[in-house]
């Protein structure tokens, strides 16, 4: 029988890394926790009620939530952060009346006037955001030349049907509010 130099070496190599993959794929089936959302879901956008129903399957797991209002003529913003990161992004704007959810889409970040629509057209959602039409109160809504529009943005892809869900109830909520006829 021969003996091979280096034999002990080798088998020892062979012993190492077996035990480092059988480590590494303990690691990887081990189930972790998932990340929890331990911050409380927000009752409104910027001070627009809106639906914790609506709003709860598109914020990620996090520690502590915080709002950030801006306006600029015709537009109302609002930006929801989960420890720091911006998780959700809204509008409500004012259009012309002849603007169609495609051609919101067409500006918006998140979406896309490709994606699918619903409702005869009054939305376009996909897994990163939705325009939808306020359908504003004939009293409130002033001039016949003018829409108001909204829009969400998620930083984390979203079922489309969450959003369209989410943008369904935005859209609902802003109707309810001044903006009809303040934007």
């Amino acid at each position: 029988m021969h003996t091979f130099p280096f034999g002990g070496l080798r088998a020892a190599a062979l012993v190492v890394g077996a035990a480092l993959l059988g480590a590494s794929a303990v690691r990887c089936s081990s189930s972790e926790p998932e990340p929890e959302r331990v911050y409380a879901v927000p009752a409104d956008l910027c001070g627009t009620p809106v639906s914790g129903s609506a709003l709860t399957p598109l914020l990620p797991a996090g520690e502590k939530a915080a709002q950030e209002p801006s306006e600029a003529v015709g537009v109302k913003r609002c930006r929801l952060t989960v420890d720091g990161e911006v998780a959700l992004s809204t509008s409500v704007e004012k259009r012309a009346a002849d603007v169609s959810a495609q051609d919101v889409a067409q500006s918006a970040q998140g979406v896309d006037p490709t994606d699918a629509a619903a409702d005869g057209g009054r939305y376009v959602y996909g897994k990163t955001g939705a325009v939808g039409r306020v359908e504003c109160p004939a009293s409130s809504s002033g001039e016949a030349d003018r829409a108001i529009w909204v829009t969400a943005r998620v930083a984390q892809e979203a079922g489309p049907e969450d959003l369209l869900a989410f943008v369904k109830a935005y859209a609902a909520s802003v109707a309810r509010t001044d903006a009809c006829a303040k934007l």
